[in-house]
């Protein structure tokens, strides 16, 4: 068991490893598109040479310092970095994708034998001004959740109805505060639904103030109370402390098991990235779902949204895709999934639904990706 547990734990620091080298080398190479760009746009010399090399280096490893600071504790220095590390990185993939779009334009133009009307420091002002604007946009559209709202009649409820208010991929920590956490308490506080699920990443991994963000959850409690499961950043910050927030925060989380409440049964089970992590988890599905009463309406809350086949659940919940959260990202994680977030009606009756998220993951920012709280109502309806 001791070997077993050792294993596990090797081979998560090597896929951990590998995630890194893949992130650094991508984020680095978006860099080099970047920094090009202002090579082209200004008169060469070595000063500029060297001023670009030096910044292409620091910035591509920013996010390892902001962790780095963060394991020292140090934590003005930490929100500091941060925000100036994960605003460039929202603003650098937003020069991309613009970029790309005016490189596409230059070479339709070179095809149709066409003059391209923009010398390459005005191109570069051009791109440089809408991303920083597409910046603010997305800024903003963070900051202000959507409700939507699902309705389910089904004769598996024997009377009258239950409210769920689903929040998922928070990302509480350095990023996502006080501020952000009291607007998510006070849109509850609005919806007053019966039952809260968080369906996973309600914990970033960075941050050294989870105890106050605690308090604040602690605050308000849902009649028939709150459930959640694991997603892949309660791995990434330390499994047992976000279960220690999470469970002090009032949440049951649901490990491979189920509760009642409400006369549905809600089943949860971890993420799938326990096993990168070198961790124990309930991942089988299947498992979960063998000791429930198939009678019953079953909400299964499952952080990514992969759907087992022939489990007999009514509903699962799901998050993880934040809905691409920065445009045009959403078809890479339709590519990826092979699903799009909202309502998707499955076989044999059963449902997906894949919240955007109510936080956001490195920049701050959502770029036609609004921020959600999901309100289900699942009623009766008479055989």
């Amino acid at each position: 068991m001791l070997f077993t547990t050792q294993q596990k734990k090797h081979t998560g620091r090597i896929a951990m490893l590998t995630f890194l080298s893949v992130a650094v080398l991508v984020y680095g190479f978006m860099h080099l598109y970047a920094l090009g760009r202002v090579w082209m746009a200004f008169p060469h010399s070595y000063g500029l040479a060297l001023s670009l090399i030096l910044a292409g280096v620091v910035l591509t490893f920013s996010p390892l310092l902001v962790h780095f600071l963060e394991r020292q504790n140090w934590h003005e220095a930490t929100v500091a970095t941060a925000w100036v590390s994960y605003m460039w990185m929202g603003y650098l993939l937003l020069f991309l994708c613009i970029g790309l779009v005016f490189n596409l334009g230059h070479a339709l133009t070179a095809l149709l034998n066409f003059k391209w009307p923009l010398s390459a420091a005005l191109e570069f002002r051009s791109v440089g001004l809408l991303a920083l604007a597409a910046l603010g946009y997305g800024f903003v559209e963070a900051r202000h959740i959507q409700v939507e709202t699902i309705n389910i009649a089904t004769p598996k409820l024997a009377s009258g109805r239950v409210t769920i208010a689903q929040i998922s991929d928070l990302h509480l920590g350095i990023m996502q505060g006080d501020k952000f956490l009291d607007r998510v308490i006070a849109k509850l506080r609005e919806l007053k639904p019966d039952i809260v699920v968080a369906t996973g990443d309600i914990v970033d991994g960075q941050g050294d103030n989870l105890d106050a963000l605690t308090l604040r959850l602690q605050s308000y409690t849902p009649p028939l109370g709150a459930y959640a499961v694991t997603g892949n950043h309660e791995y990434f910050g330390g499994l047992n402390n976000s279960l220690r927030l999470l469970r002090n925060a009032g949440f049951t989380v649901l490990r491979g098991g189920s509760a009642k409440a409400g006369g549905i049964t809600l089943v949860g089970v971890d993420d799938r990235t326990a096993t990168n992590a070198g961790q124990q988890a309930a991942l089988d599905t299947r498992k979960a779902l063998t000791s429930v009463n198939k009678d019953e309406f079953i909400v299964l809350l499952k952080h990514q949204p992969v759907v087992d086949s022939d489990t007999p659940f009514d509903l699962q919940l799901s998050g993880h895709i934040h809905g691409g959260q920065i445009f045009p990202f959403v078809y890479v994680t339709r590519l990826v999934y092979r699903v799009h977030t909202g309502l998707t009606e499955l076989a044999d009756g059963r449902r997906l639904y894949v919240s955007r998220g109510t936080g956001t993951w490195g920049p701050p920012v959502r770029v036609f990706a609004p921020p959600e709280i999901t309100l289900i109502t699942i009623e009766s309806e008479k055989k």
